[in-house]
Parts: structure tokens; sequence; C-alpha cells
């Protein structure tokens, strides 16, 4: 099944409103993951569009929706539905265009999200100086029950006060030091002080979560070595 949320005439011409057609679709490559996952830059004369393709999803992935949903959910409708519990919630996510998925009954077999670009630039780009409105917007995020291990600066897009999600396939219960540790390990020490980062969980509201945030990245730092340019 397909769902279209708009530009549906660019997406036709295109041939995005199939499966068959999405599973063929070749075009700018952004991010290419051993044949199980890739991403596309779409150039439209107003717009540009990702496109992300999902090969070869983990099964484990279906069965855990199946037990919670009694149906199995694509990683592609989890997104997308992740995406407008984050939008009821207050906060700006990339804006939605279409998803698909084929699933089968007890795992999905393919799955596509196509989404705008996000305004502005990743907040990895931009880290100098002290962004208070994020603080508020994760703890807006927090408050209404949403949180994400996939938190991490390149996930981020900066426009001014606006701060926009992007890839929240992923958001479940908690808890909230998780998340927060993983915005700061991705934040490099370089480029944000000690200062800094207290002022930012001062904002948030959480200077409680102080010391769980910072066992949370030694552990990180320790275990997961793409977090090494943490304290490059």
């Amino acid at each position: 099944m397909i769902e279209i949320a708009k530009h549906s005439a660019a997406l036709e011409s295109l041939g995005l409103t199939t499966l068959d057609g999405v599973k063929r679709y070749s075009g700018t490559p952004v991010k290419t993951q051993g044949g199980k996952r890739d991403v596309f830059r779409i150039a439209l004369p107003d717009v540009t569009l990702y496109l992300k393709r999902n090969w070869r999803p983990y099964k484990k992935d279906g069965l855990t929706s199946l037990l919670r949903r009694r149906k199995v959910w694509s990683i592609a409708k989890c997104e997308w539905e992740n995406y407008r519990a984050l939008q009821r919630a207050g906060l700006h996510t990339a804006e939605l265009v279409a998803y698909g998925e084929d699933c089968g009954p007890l795992w999905e077999h393919f799955s596509f999200i196509i989404t705008e670009a996000a305004p502005g630039k990743p907040l990895s780009e931009c880290l100098n100086g002290r962004h208070d409105a994020l603080a508020r917007e994760i703890r807006k995020m927090h408050d209404a029950g949403l949180f994400s291990p996939d938190l991490f600066t390149r996930h981020i897009f900066v426009d001014g006060d606006r701060y926009t999600l992007i890839d929240m396939a992923r958001l479940d219960d908690g808890p909230a030091a998780r998340d927060l540790a993983a915005l700061n390990v991705t934040a490099p020490l370089r480029f944000v002080s000690a200062r800094e980062r207290v002022h930012f969980l001062k904002v948030y509201g959480g200077r409680q979560l102080f010391r769980q945030i910072e066992e949370r990245v030694r552990y990180l730092l320790k275990t997961r070595r793409k977090f090494a340019d943490f304290s490059a």
C-alpha cells in the first residue's frame, strides 16, 4: 500500500506512486548502507525531497510491531506515524510527502518514506552559541511522552529559532537522560563548552539528570566507536 500526502503529480511523473516504481527509481544517491537501506535526493523546481528505501528490514522489528499492535508496521510507517505524533505535540518535523510498504503476516519485506528537505542546516554544523529554544522544544517533546534514542545533532535542523527533526523512525518511552546524552555526545567538546552544556540542561529543566547523562555519555564513548569525534 502507498499513502501520498502531497506532490502527487510530481511523484507520478517520477514513477514514485507504485512500489515497483519506487524500487526501480534511480536518481541522486545520498547514502547507501550495504543493500539494506538507501537514500536519494530529489530536486523538484520548488522543493527538494528525500526518498528513503528499506530493503532488508530486521525481522525482529516486524515481530515486535505485531506483538505491540497486533499488525505488522513497516519501518517507514513507524517513522511516518512518529512524525505525526511529534507534529501533534507541537514540534516541527520534515514535511511528510508519501510512504509505502509491503508487509507479510510476520514482518515487512520492503518500505519507503518520502519527506521534504528540512529548512536550515543540521545542528551539527552550527553548534556555536546557545540553543535555548531547542532545550525547550526537547522538553516539550518529553512532556508529551515522546522520546528518541536517535536524538543526534545531525537529526536536528536549525533555521533561526526553528528546530526541525528528521530521521525519527524510533520513538519510545524514554528515559530522558538517554536522549540528552545522545544529543550531548554528538556535540563535540571543541564546539560546545561545559558552561553551555550546563546552561542547556538548566533551560531544559533537568539539572537533576546530570549524573545520569554523564554516566550514559561515558558508556557511549566506551562502547560506540561512532562517537569518537566527541573528544577529538
